[in-house]
């Protein structure tokens, strides 16, 4: 995977955590001013400022916590456009919620803007009917019996984790290490930070794959072995998590700062000593 499958796959991230958090603001801010929508809920297309109108109306009968259940997120990179298709529907509504928890299938499509940025152009959201009753399908045939490999949380198909980085003090002998015993190649990844002396080698990446892919890490001030392994978790905005350590016990290492075009970061210790990084793209 490589830098904007990264970004893509972030903004997916993002756009389900701005759902959940009835934020629109927040969610419009992904979308280009010129984007077209094709929405499950009537007109057949509407502008920006039209969904924006939409969920605003929309969001009132939302309850303060629900949750987004996904499956099957396809997304592909090429040039200046991308795209991605899965399917999902709400759940943890309260009985008779006008949302409802009918599944829906999604399409974007993004352009990339001159800053680097990724930006959505075009948002398909349909449900399937039968042609003989007229009636919406709701549900896939496998999801009335349920689907294990399906996630009932906020951010579908995304896990806790996000991100990894091991330590080095030698990346040519490190990366020779893991490239032999793994039987991967490691690819280079630009430096984030501008002006900041860090060398950065990542594991192969699947865009469609489980778990979370990491890399090697040469960093002045920072010593290898020992537990010189941090884990990223996924945040919607990692300042709040990171506001949340000390009352718990812990100790911030780094307050939220940025990290160019991946977003931003915090470093904390757990009350066991252990450096664990939050992450989110706002």
């Amino acid at each position: 995977m490589n830098k904007d499958e990264n970004l893509i796959r972030a903004a997916l991230a993002e756009w389900q955590a701005a759902f959940c958090a009835r934020d629109v603001d927040r969610l419009m801010a992904l979308y280009a001013p010129d984007a077209v929508f094709f929405d499950a809920i009537p007109p057949f297309a509407e502008s920006v400022e039209e969904m924006r109108r939409k969920l605003v109306g929309c969001f009132r009968y939302f309850p303060e916590t629900f949750a987004v259940e996904s499956r099957g997120l396809t997304f592909a990179v090429g040039g200046e456009l991308a795209c991605a298709h899965h399917l999902w529907h709400f759940t943890d509504l309260p009985p008779g919620n006008p949302a409802c928890g009918n599944w829906v299938r999604s399409s974007f499509t993004w352009r990339k803007q001159p800053d680097g940025r990724w930006l959505i152009i075009h948002d398909h959201c349909s449900a399937p009917f039968d042609p003989h009753t007229g009636k919406v399908v709701p549900a896939p045939a496998d999801a009335a019996a349920g689907d294990a490999a399906a996630t009932g949380t906020c951010g579908g198909d995304a896990n806790p984790v996000g991100w990894f980085e091991i330590y080095v003090a030698d990346m040519g002998r490190a990366r020779a290490f893991y490239q032999a015993v793994l039987g991967v190649e490691l690819a280079r990844l630009e430096n984030p930070v501008a002006d900041s002396l860090v060398e950065l080698w990542s594991f192969p990446m699947q865009s469609a794959g489980y778990g979370a892919s990491g890399a090697l890490v040469r960093m002045g001030g920072v010593e290898p072995g020992g537990n010189s392994v941090v884990v990223y978790f996924h945040c919607a905005d990692c300042a709040v998590e990171a506001a949340r350590v000390g009352a718990a016990g812990g100790e911030v290492v780094r307050p939220k700062s940025a990290i160019g075009q991946y977003g931003h970061i915090a470093l904390v210790k757990d009350t066991e000593g252990n450096l664990i990084g939050l992450h989110s793209m706002q």
